[in-house]
């Protein structure tokens, strides 16, 4: 390790490295930032939501095109520009089937100062696309991105990584085969992180490995699978111990709900946009307290510091504040929002006025196939509903006419209000440039991550 690396990590109390593979736009770095992890290579293929993690987290981009300029070719001189000691962070944008082993290697060593014969990376962590999985897709058997997975385990193992993160959807769980084996995805990547007998699972059970963001303050009820794996020579001294829920009903703290996520942001109307904000003058909650203050940058999540300097943005006064923009909803779709009382959905509506013959009246305003999880309103007293990709056709605010705002659903992730995401605020689905609603939607919450980041900080720096 360079004394460059050396001098951040003591500096800013940083006790462990990581990898950031599928890295999204940073929400599992920004908790493992929070619990004490710094992460030295992440890689990330879509064009958004990479400039989102180089902004938030002030990584060097390192463009796989320029490197790979054609098949068999590498661009030497490209590569050695980013082979400088340095303790800043490297973001590799491209894919990742075409990230080698070596590259991630020679960076470690070139620019970190680290030999992975001598020493190494804590931990590999990466969320491969969860389409194919997710209970809501085609789930088409058989899918390419089914195997994209694997790449977390072969630079882990390239790099001799300490331990192993993957995180992915419920819906993992019942994947089929191409023999149409249902569940037998699930235990193929559990078979794939522990080939070799290099690394053991924690656990495979189901129970177990499946975590829910609110027990962890997420003020969200969002359920992903966790598998960690640890090299069997720290196994054999210190297994890791998932987090134990601490919010949520006959535990230490009660649920954070979507009012104490965002009852002090400025109450904003379609269309319209705040780009400042006052603190409150009182709060209703220890919890209320406690979320805001770590959203606005005043606290870290274990409320004994201030957030330091690399990870804020200009917000010394804690008055600024970016994209809480009210969606501007065309006049029919404003027609529909009217309809839907606080509490209830476009569903509950529809099905009502079905029963009591009313639909008639205004059947124009309302799609021709009524899904149970769009326009639904958010219950200002409990977490919210897992926040997706499309969440901007999913959630509407509790009691205002519209959906949520990206910055409201950025609260609702529990990502920090200095976070500002790139990309245009819509953007159709399927683009490579995703929008801000996209990013946010499928990140790690940086809650669940920082829960995480603690017991790997307990796991690998015990004696």
């Amino acid at each position: 390790m360079n004394s460059l690396l050396k001098a951040k990590m003591k500096s800013n109390g940083f006790r462990l490295t990581s990898i950031d593979l599928f890295s999204g736009p940073g929400g599992l770095a920004t908790g493992f930032k929070w619990a004490g992890i710094l992460p030295l290579i992440a890689v990330e293929w879509t064009d958004t939501t990479a400039k989102t993690y180089a902004r938030n987290h002030d990584a060097e981009v390192f463009e796989l095109s320029n490197y790979r300029p054609a098949k068999n070719k590498t661009n030497k001189d490209y590569l050695n520009s980013f082979c400088v000691e340095s303790a800043r962070c490297v973001l590799i944008h491209g894919d990742i089937n075409l990230v080698s082993s070596q590259l991630v290697k020679e960076l470690l060593y070139r620019r970190f100062g680290i030999d992975c014969n001598k020493e190494t990376v804590d931990i590999v962590s990466g969320g491969a696309p969860c389409e194919s999985f997710s209970l809501a897709g085609t789930r088409t058997i058989g899918d390419d991105r089914d195997e994209l997975f694997s790449n977390i385990s072969r630079i882990a193992r390239a790099v001799n990584s300490k331990a192993i993160l993957f995180e992915n959807v419920k819906g993992l769980f019942s994947k089929k085969s191409k023999e149409g084996v249902q569940g037998a995805i699930f235990q193929y990547i559990c078979d794939t992180f522990e080939r070799g007998g290099k690394y053991q699972l924690i656990s495979r059970d189901p129970n177990k490995v499946l975590l829910t963001a609110s027990d962890y303050g997420v003020p969200q009820i969002r359920e992903r699978l966790f598998l960690i794996s640890l090299r069997k020579d720290i196994a054999k001294v210190n297994l890791y111990e998932y987090p134990t829920p601490v919010y949520g009903q006959d535990r230490p703290h009660p649920n954070v709900t979507v009012s104490d996520a965002i009852y002090d942001l400025p109450k904003v109307e379609s269309g319209q946009e705040a780009d400042s904000y006052i603190y409150p003058k009182t709060f209703a909650s220890e919890n209320q307290e406690w979320f805001v203050k770590l959203m606005r940058g005043l606290s870290l999540p274990n409320m004994n510091s201030k957030t330091p300097d690399y990870l804020k943005d200009s917000f010394d006064s804690y008055v600024s504040m970016t994209i809480h923009k009210g969606p501007g909803h065309v006049k029919k779709k404003m027609e529909l929002l009217k309809l839907i009382p606080p509490r209830s959905s476009m569903r509950a509506v529809y099905d009502t006025m079905i029963k009591d013959g009313t639909l008639e009246k205004v059947r124009d305003l309302f799609p021709n196939t009524i899904y149970g999880s769009r326009n639904r309103r958010l219950l200002d007293d409990q977490p919210s509903y897992t926040i997706t990709s499309h969440c901007l056709d999913e959630m509407l605010h509790p009691y205002i006419n519209r959906a949520i705002t990206p910055r409201e659903a950025a609260r609702l992730q529990s990502f920090p209000d200095w976070y500002f995401f790139e990309g245009p605020y819509v953007q159709f689905h399927g683009s490579k440039d995703e929008d801000k609603y996209e990013q946010i939607g499928d990140a790690i919450p940086p809650l669940l991550a920082y829960a995480l980041g603690i017991q790997f900080l307990k796991c690998l720096t015990s004696k």
